[in-house]
């Protein structure tokens, strides 16, 4: 093993913009198969949706050149995120410097990957290779000691869980792990699974996907699954941070920080009456980049039917208030 190139490694990624950076082996993630079948086991409709997910376990079959992994993490919490858009749009989609190609954040991905090559480390993943990068990012960013998994099922850092991870398989023997020392959820709190509004979090560290509202309002495409009510999902259009926002390893004042990149342009856009009102064209250019692959530019109709659903519960909610004042 070269404990220099994970030196290396590790330096570089730093360099380049990340916020930490580990190695695991390959194997270290051996354990990824058992996890998936007891997820499956606990809510076993979700079988379909964890199917999709069956290649993380075969690592090896797919990419057997693949020696160790490389996992980096940024702190998305250094952007501000406007007001207007909490609680409609979640905020790991909208600030990830994986939508905004032109930004510094993604073009720094690339150089770093540039190293890679020219040091002569062969690799798979990286931004251009999202969603498909071979193997779970949380699973790996946790075996690597940069993190751990809350009750939520959200990987958390030192500041919360609102990281982007970046993972690569590399052909080099390669081990950089570290101790971290956050502290785990009281067994007594239940905070997040009480702000799940459809009960996708039916237990600690336990989720029915199918129910979540980030899948409903994105990969299922706003179609709501039997005994769901559309007042479920509140105001939320593409993604949902509630579980996150309650959270008391979460707390973080989200009015300061850097504007993200071409985020503030498109504010108003994404205001509900706007969005349901916008073109096909105008939808495809500003606002489906923004939904980091989980809406595809044929989907437009999507992101307008969740606007028209916010716009009628935000109605109800404005109506509900003014009769007991």
């Amino acid at each position: 093993m070269d404990n220099n190139l994970s030196e290396k490694i590790y330096k570089k990624a730093l360099s380049y913009g990340y916020d930490d950076c580990g190695i695991i082996p390959v194997d270290a993630l051996a354990s990824y198969a058992l996890h998936l079948k007891e997820r499956i086991e606990k809510i076993p409709q979700s079988m379909e949706f964890y199917q999709d997910m069956e290649h993380y376990t075969q690592i090896h079959e797919i990419y057997p050149w693949a020696k160790s992994i490389v996992i980096c993490s940024i702190w998305l919490g250094k952007y501000r995120y406007p007001e207007s858009l909490q609680g409609k749009y979640g905020k790991a989609f909208m600030l990830s410097p994986n939508t905004v190609p032109d930004s510094n954040e993604y073009q720094n991905k690339l150089q770093f990957e540039q190293w890679m090559t020219e040091t002569g480390i062969h690799y798979h993943g990286g931004p251009n290779s999202a969603p498909g990068y071979g193997f779970s990012l949380r699973e790996a960013a946790v075996a690597a000691g940069i993190g751990i998994i809350r009750k939520n099922n959200f990987f958390y850092g030192p500041k919360g869980s609102y990281y982007e991870l970046e993972g690569y398989l590399i052909d080099q023997e390669c081990e950089y792990l570290h101790k971290n020392d956050i502290r785990p959820c009281p067994d007594t709190c239940k905070l997040c699974r009480r702000s799940c509004r459809t009960c996708a979090l039916s237990d600690a560290y336990t989720m029915d996907p199918t129910l979540c509202i980030s899948f409903l309002t994105t990969f299922a495409q706003g179609i709501l699954p039997e005994g769901t009510q559309p007042e479920q999902l509140a105001e939320w259009i593409c993604g949902c941070d509630d579980c996150q926002d309650v959270c008391p390893f979460n707390r973080h004042d989200w009015s300061a920080g850097q504007n993200f990149f071409g985020l503030k342009e498109i504010e108003s856009l994404l205001a509900p009456e706007n969005l349901a009102a916008a073109s096909d064209v105008t939808i495809r250019q500003y606002v489906i980049p923004k939904t980091a692959d989980h809406i595809t530019p044929d989907q437009t109709e999507v992101l307008r039917k969740n606007a028209r659903r916010a716009i009628a519960y935000k109605r109800q909610a404005d109506t509900a208030i003014g009769r007991t004042k």
